[in-house]
């Protein structure tokens, strides 16, 4: 009986949340990072204008859950442990009493993982070797520390809002005062928000830092030739632009974005491009988006250059289920590119099935408490297959990604 009262909480402790709310949410409205065509909490860490838009603010999560995966059975997939977990709060102040009146921010943000370190680290490869308790996945580059966001924003009260923001993380091995690892990355961010005209809104944003990183590989005695260098002082740049223009026949806005991204590495140079044009609209007790994207990525390496061409539709849907507290989420997408390595080409697709925010179809779930307290939670894709195990024996786990925000 406890068993299953304790089932009817959690599961109910699930299933709600409001019109917006952190990373989980974002996760699975769409399985991806950014909410291109519709407006976030997690904008602010590209346009740190957007804080004009969520004031008063505390931000928090559990992180996610990596899915099991063949045989890597390191500590967190043993464990069930989240990583990547952060927290931080966004305070505003009104210089009048104007309800539109001029208004300063100040966000702040610890241990956040932006998604350029993520490429950083990719672009230094693994090795199964170097799989332990600290680094999850085998990344040849030392897992960065001190993760921070700091951000800067000022509401100007005519419709124009603009904000300044910085991130670093950073890490050094050394062996004799000898630089044996190291992972450094600084970014800085300009953004603006301003609404042009009645139901016509500009967001831009401007992104740009370096980074240093190397390692020693496995095994090698250490020799100032024998470190491989990913990055030395290499630079990256990216811009982003999408316009919210307000459609009153569907409730909703009609919403053009393009972004582009430069990432420059020791033996490599990427560059990212997408744009395209989707919809939001406000329906019945919820929220629904949808969207097309054009997507483009060439790499210029020393070992010749590879380019993919393709497209990418994608949609999300949120809707508050018998009570306004309770809120089910669904979403997902459809990547498909056309790759070219030298003279070999082929065709790609996202995974359907793997567990991660960049898959096929998310679920999630959501609380919201006087439309102050939201809690997002991101269901694991297996959960429906295995409902019998939360009463008895053994299963994977229920959420694999947890947060929330609390406005004062």
């Amino acid at each position: 009986m406890i068993k299953r009262r304790a089932l009817a909480l959690i599961l109910a402790a699930g299933f709600v949340v409001g019109s917006y709310a952190t990373d989980a949410r974002v996760a699975v409205m769409g399985r991806q990072s950014t909410p291109w065509f519709y407006r976030d909490e997690v904008s602010v860490f590209s346009n740190p204008a957007d804080m004009s838009l969520y004031p008063n603010m505390l931000y928090g999560s559990f992180g996610w859950v990596p899915a099991p995966a063949g045989d890597q059975q390191n500590f967190y997939y043993q464990y069930n442990l989240a990583v990547d977990p952060h927290f931080g709060a966004m305070i505003s102040h009104r210089f009048s009493e104007e309800e539109n009146g001029p208004m300063f921010s100040f966000g702040a943000f610890l241990n956040r993982r932006d998604n350029m370190v993520d490429k950083l680290m990719m672009a230094g490869g693994t090795d199964p070797l170097r799989i332990a308790d600290t680094n999850r996945v085998g990344y040849n580059l030392p897992e960065p520390v001190g993760k921070l966001d700091l951000m800067f924003g000022y509401d100007l009260g005519n419709g124009l809002a603009i904000g300044l923001g910085g991130y670093a993380a950073f890490q050094t091995i050394k062996q004799n005062d000898n630089i044996t690892a190291q992972t450094e990355f600084y970014k800085g961010s300009l953004g603006v928000n301003w609404n042009i005209e009645q139901g016509l809104d500009l967001e831009a944003a401007f992104n740009a830092g370096f980074s240093n990183a190397s390692y020693l590989p496995i095994g090698v005695t250490y020799r100032p030739d024998s470190v491989r260098v990913v990055s030395d002082g290499d630079y990256f740049i990216r811009g982003d632009v999408r316009f919210f223009s307000a459609v009153p026949a569907i409730n909703g806005s009609f919403v053009p974005q393009v972004s582009l991204e430069f990432m420059e590495l020791a033996e490599k140079k990427v560059i990212d491009l997408n744009g395209g044009v989707g919809i939001n609209m406000n329906i019945d007790r919820g929220f629904f988006w949808a969207g097309l994207q054009g997507v483009y990525t060439q790499t210029d390496s020393v070992g010749g250059a590879n380019e993919s061409i393709g497209a990418r539709i994608s949609f999300g849907i949120e809707r508050n289920i018998m009570w306004d507290w309770f809120l089910i989420r669904v979403g997902g997408q459809k990547v498909v590119r056309h790759e070219t390595k030298g003279n070999n080409s082929t065709w790609w697709e996202n995974n359907p099935s793997d567990g991660s925010d960049g898959d096929l179809v998310g679920l999630g779930f959501g609380i919201n408490i006087d439309n102050r307290l939201r809690i997002d939670f991101v269901a694991s894709e297996d959960l429906p297959y295995t409902f019998t195990n939360l009463i008895s024996g053994n299963t994977y786990n229920l959420f694999n990604r947890v947060s929330a925000t609390y406005r004062f």
